[in-house]
């Protein structure tokens, strides 16, 4: 890193330690953002980083100053030594990938079968399910994950989590995937026997094919006929997934806004990656004041205005020291905190990315 870049030790210490880094947060405190800022830094460090996210408002694409990603890895270093005017001593690839990519991906591996894969792809439910069924982008970003962690491309794979209000839904992901096979409805679905007594419901299933069109019985059973014959496979999948993500390698990381509500929320987000059993690294406040100074004092609107929310932040950070000073020894004191200032406008390419890099400094708690 530039060696006027500020500095954070538990921050570096994670880039060097991770093979994979995980960034969750609600929506709208600039994740994708971070994340990416957090790649750049990464490569300038002299890792071989790949920033990925599945995002349908394409931010990751805006923030690069890119029309689009492709589903195959775009290779920015040469643009980023462009923009920071400097020799970029790693690498910098992103990645957007498409959801009916991902999940194409997903179903070819699980199966060598290539009628049990047709049969799936051809079936008019799976658009319904890919786009609709809860936890699936959240899913697949996880399986973009494992396959670009099995690579040796790659020093260090970040992951932008997909957008959400709730910050734990990343994590509940493959629990929904799972119980898919589960609920006593899709069983009843993919257990062949069952479906002699299903036809035999003939009335029942003459009403329902009169309200959601013809042959959508029969596409049902045929959908979970092939899901039940990749069943084994995914399951099997799900656990390796797990498993990575409870491993050494991986660490999570919080984007947060600095204000009093993040204490308790960055307090909840510990205690259910403890109770999985993952690592949670640390806290990165995005869009911090703390860098604002006013040379008077606060004499007109704006002025006052920006003392109004630098002391609000100022409570931010009292309520998170305090939460830390209670629990000494305990997990949450052991996190890096960051922040990140707040720029007079939105980013729009490498530049911009590069210039929020250099920042990640120390939050004063």
């Amino acid at each position: 890193m530039n060696k006027n870049a500020a500095q954070s030790p538990g921050l570096e210490s994670a880039i060097r330690r991770r093979r994979v880094l995980i960034t969750c947060g609600t929506g709208g405190v600039g994740k994708t953002t971070v994340s990416a800022s957090l790649a750049v830094r990464a490569a300038c460090e002299g890792k071989r980083v790949i920033v990925i996210t599945i995002d349908p408002a394409k931010r990751l694409a805006t923030s690069l100053g890119l029309e689009s990603l492709g589903h195959e890895p775009t290779d920015l270093t040469a643009a980023l030594e462009k923009a920071s005017g400097r020799e970029v001593s790693g690498k910098l690839f992103a990645l957007m990938p498409k959801s009916a990519e991902s999940f194409e991906r997903l179903i070819r591996s699980l199966t060598t079968k290539e009628e049990a894969v047709q049969r799936i792809f051809k079936n008019p439910i799976l658009k319904t399910f890919s786009q609709e069924f809860s936890g699936t982008n959240e899913y697949l970003a996880l399986e973009e994950l494992m396959y670009f962690y099995s690579r040796s491309d790659y020093d260090l794979v970040i992951l932008d989590t997909p957008p959400s209000r709730n910050t734990l839904s990343f994590l509940e992901a493959p629990q929904l995937m799972a119980k898919f096979f589960e609920e006593k409805f899709i069983r009843f679905l993919v257990i062949p026997a069952n479906r002699l007594l299903a036809f035999g419901m003939r009335k029942t299933f003459s009403i329902l094919e009169r309200l959601t069109g013809a042959g959508f019985i029969h596409q049902l059973f045929d959908f979970g006929g092939a899901m039940f014959e990749v069943q084994e496979n995914f399951l099997k999948k799900l656990h390796a997934i797990h498993d990575l993500l409870g491993s050494d390698e991986v660490g999570f990381l919080m984007v947060a806004a600095p204000t009093p509500e993040s204490a308790p929320e960055i307090g909840h987000f510990l205690a259910q990656i403890r109770e999985r059993g993952f690592h949670f690294d640390g806290v990165l406040l995005n869009r911090s004041l703390g860098h604002l100074t006013t040379n008077t004092p606060p004499a007109d609107e704006a002025e006052k205005l920006i003392d109004a929310l630098k002391a609000r932040e100022n409570v931010a950070y009292q309520d998170l020291r305090a939460a830390a000073n209670a629990q000494r020894g305990s997990e949450l004191e052991k996190l890096f905190y960051v922040r990140i200032p707040e720029l007079a406008r939105d980013v729009h390419g490498l530049e911009d990315l590069y210039h929020v890099s250099r920042l990640f400094e120390p939050a004063p708690l």
